[in-house]
């Protein structure tokens, strides 16, 4: 997992691991004594004659023209992807350079972070959240086939996110591929906030204190503290803390939070390589500057908490603090990135995060305490653009179509776009000031989607259910 959430609008995503996941570890290796990392197993000339014998016989040998610096980072490529670790990968210079001044402030894009797997751009993590990707509908684990017509295979990193990034207002067209099915977006890009933490006082219940946290930056936790003291201000008695789509990024940050939660010597997470455990972090005032939250909270969870949410998920969870929702991703392991050479770099997992007790949730995420499940609708795939659906068509897109159309409390069902859809598309364009065609088109279901976007929001089952517990 990577330490850092990056912007797909502009490839963060190496930048941030080179720069802050090395500071991260370098900060933990130092902090525990942990030094038996350092050595590097080197192999003997023999183990890599085969590689050598088959770089020599491509070069001189091949008919076509030979890229020889292609054939070294396909070779480095190939060795990360024999590990069968999604999370460890050869990344270029390419991958690597620049784009510093992006961390902060906001950005115009989509909102939505990619990675190279299996050399095809895959979102990795969830849209940030009310971004035009996660009103779109775009969810983790989404390839991006094509871009505007053209197709990504091949392409750099760098490149593909030039081609996704924006400016406010313009649109970009993505082909999508979610298991087997292929779909088409059309998203229009927007100002996309870099922040991590927001919070407000419940509009029905004057003394909730509701905070968001959207992922780990390098100044979360003290933006969390703040907003703390913030909303005590404001009358807040207890706490709702909402760490769903949160992926993780910086450990340290999320240590510090959890920290605020525990007593002063509780264990907040443990690390361990292959065999053993080389260091358990525990709560102090080191981490938290002695800031402390007292009041009654609960957490809210999905399956989209990941990596350092899900510690701070497990580690309140051992204080007996209320986690609400539905199991998250499972995501226990720890990268670094380091040079290779003079242009190239390796992330590697290179340890494993256990909770408070021990246990390695890697594949397996942390099981709430009160288990609240979703509404179907909330899991249905974004409509396709391919089409300009009319009565008459039918199929599985048209199934989707249905389903949603119901969930908006239309009169809808089946694969047929019969007249009862037409009626329903029909409403739907007059409400949003389209022509009233009866058909779908890119705007209309832009209209849809953004309906449904707004029924998950506010039918959410997890949050009532946290607020009945603090009430």
């Amino acid at each position: 997992m990577q330490k850092k959430t990056v912007s797909l609008s502009f490839y963060l995503v190496s930048l941030f691991c080179t720069i802050v996941l090395t500071a991260v570890v370098v900060f933990f290796l130092e902090k525990t004594q942990f030094t038996h990392q350092e050595s590097v197993i080197k192999v003997t000339r023999s183990e890599l004659d085969e590689v050598q014998d088959l770089y020599d016989l491509i070069s001189t040998n091949y008919v076509g023209e030979v890229d020889k610096d292609e054939l070294i980072k396909g070779a480095l490529s190939g060795m990360t992807n024999a590990l069968g670790d999604p999370y460890s990968e050869f990344l270029s210079a390419k991958e690597t350079k620049e784009l510093d001044d992006e961390v902060a402030g906001t950005f115009e894009g989509i909102g939505a972070n990619l990675q190279l797997k299996d050399r095809m751009p895959t979102i990795d993590q969830v849209p940030i959240k009310d971004s035009p990707a996660e009103k779109a509908g775009l969810k983790s684990g989404d390839v991006i086939l094509e871009i505007n017509g053209e197709a990504t295979q091949g392409q750099s990193l760098d490149v593909i996110a030039s081609s996704i990034r924006g400016e406010k207002g313009t649109e970009v067209h993505l082909m999508i591929q979610r298991g087997t099915e292929q779909f088409s977006v059309s998203i229009k890009r927007d100002v996309v906030p870099n922040e991590t933490v927001k919070g407000q006082i419940d509009k029905d219940h004057p003394t909730i204190g509701v905070i968001q946290l959207a992922n780990f930056r390098e100044t979360t936790a003290l933006e969390f503290r703040n907003k703390v003291e913030e909303l005590r201000e404001n009358g807040a008695e207890s706490f709702i803390v909402d760490i769903r789509q949160n992926s993780g990024s910086l450990l340290n940050e999320a240590e510090r939070v959890a920290s605020y939660f525990m007593e002063d010597g509780d264990t907040i997470v443990q690390f361990a390589d292959e065999n053993d455990v080389v260091a358990v972090e525990k709560a102090n005032k080191e981490i938290d500057d002695g800031f402390k939250v007292k009041e009654p909270v609960v957490f809210l969870v999905d399956q989209e908490t990941a990596a350092g949410a899900e510690l701070v998920a497990a580690a309140v969870k051992s204080k007996d603090i209320p986690v609400i929702g539905t199991r998250t991703f499972g995501k226990g392991t720890v990268q670094n990135v380091q040079p290779i050479g003079e242009e190239s770099y390796v992330q590697l997992t290179i340890l494993k995060w256990l909770t408070p007790d021990g246990e390695w949730l890697n594949e397996k995420g942390v099981t709430p305490t009160i288990e609240v499940g979703e509404p179907g609708y909330a899991n249905l795939p974004p409509l396709s653009r391919q089409s300009n659906w009319r009565i008459g068509d039918h199929g599985e897109a048209i199934t989707n179509l249905n389903a949603m159309l119901n969930a908006l409390d239309y009169d809808t069902e089946g694969d047929q776009f019969d007249i009862r859809t037409r009626h329903a598309v029909t409403q739907i364009q007059t409400e949003n000031n389209l022509p009233a065609t009866g058909a779908v088109d890119v705007k209309t279901s832009q209209a849809i989607q953004e309906k449904l976007f707004q029924l998950v929001k506010s039918n959410d089952a997890t949050y009532k259910r946290a607020i009945e517990a603090l009430s």
